[in-house]
């Protein structure tokens, strides 16, 4: 099919898929970029900040699954399977080499291809299957986790574990990592891929995101009122916050893009993000790439340095995806990885 008819058939579903990546990798580079100014903004620009934070990685996970919904075959399941495995593990490489590098950012590239290589195999099933294993592993990865932490000798949110087999990458990776744990991105991955079944042109579904995704994070607002905060990452009203907010994104991005709302701010806004979306995994290592010689010349932080990190990553990857296109992260992973099945139209 060529790029001509591609975008007849397809131009507003790319756009919105896209553009939900390139507002996840952007909250995550802002993200990065708070300790710089972490002791000069106001509690309420704090608050905000704190919600872009949160966004990221459930948003990230979510986009994700609708990627790999799109693209997986329950005809030509080992197929999918294969590219998962090659991705994954290229993630998960990519992702422990930049882990040692000197920086504060938590790397979320491992864990990632560890959820893409686990979850993809999964997409077998039926959607209502799906949606229930999604819905038992968000009730039950909170109670995993304080179980696990107790088992291996630490208290979730207090005392951290100390047992050996706690330092285990795999499990580190899967339950007791501090930031993000496959147990509890798999729920909103599996989302995702029910979403790309129901059609990325369903412009009923996008609301029900919305809608539903507001609604969670109220909930959890409330919750927090009634006495019920965050203890610790992973928890109920944490993973209630941040897959509201990443349904809430998703949804509003997506009703945005089928709007076709021509020039307006909005779309225009979206235009820039979905660019930025194309070269997401680019973004995301340069800009630890960037933080590395960064961070040294400002011990104290600054708006300087926040502003370097910000104009020069996300600049870069603007003009690198609007003058070249595909980044350099995903035109890799793309010629490692086993061909595609016949037919598929939309990036991975």
């Amino acid at each position: 099919m060529s790029q001509s008819r591609t975008e007849r058939v397809g131009a507003s579903r790319v756009l919105g898929l896209d553009a939900a990546r390139g507002l996840a990798v952007v909250a995550m580079v802002i993200a990065h970029g708070l300790p710089f100014v972490s002791g000069r903004i106001s509690e309420s620009a704090a608050f905000v900040l704190q919600q872009v934070n949160d966004l990221a990685s459930p948003l990230f996970a979510l986009v994700m699954g609708v990627a790999a919904g799109l693209v997986f075959r329950r005809s030509d399941a080992a197929r999918g399977d294969a590219r998962a495995v090659v991705k994954g593990l290229a993630l998960i490489l990519l992702g422990t080499l930049l882990e040692q590098l000197d920086h504060w950012v938590a790397v979320i590239l491992h864990i990632l291809g560890l959820l893409l290589i686990l979850g993809t195999p999964l997409l077998r099933l039926a959607a209502r299957w799906l949606l229930g294993l999604a819905a038992a592993l968000f009730v039950a990865g909170p109670w995993v986790i304080r179980a696990a932490t107790r088992a291996a000798g630490g208290v979730a949110g207090g005392q951290p574990p100390d047992a050996p087999w706690a330092t285990n990458p795999l499990v580190q990776w899967v339950v007791l990592n501090p930031h993000y744990r496959v147990l509890t991105l798999l729920p909103v991955f599996l989302v995702g891929a029910v979403l790309a079944r129901r059609g990325l042109r369903d412009e009923r579904t996008a609301w029900w995101c919305a809608l539903v995704g507001l609604g969670m994070v109220w909930a959890s607002f409330a919750a927090e009122l009634l006495g019920h905060p965050v203890r610790f990452s992973g928890d109920l009203p944490d993973q209630v916050q941040e897959n509201g907010l990443a349904l809430a994104a998703y949804g509003i991005v997506m009703v945005t893009g089928l709007a076709r709302v021509g020039q307006r701010p909005l779309y225009a806004v979206l235009r820039q993000l979905a660019l930025l979306g194309r070269v997401a995994l680019s973004l995301y290592v340069g800009h630890v790439l960037l933080l590395v010689p960064l961070i040294a010349p400002f011990p104290e932080g600054g708006w300087a340095a926040m502003v370097i990190l910000l104009s020069l990553s996300l600049g870069t990857a603007w003009g690198w995806a609007r003058l070249i296109g595909q980044g350099p992260v995903e035109w890799a992973l793309e010629r490692i990885a086993p061909p595609r099945h016949a037919g598929a139209v939309l990036p991975a």
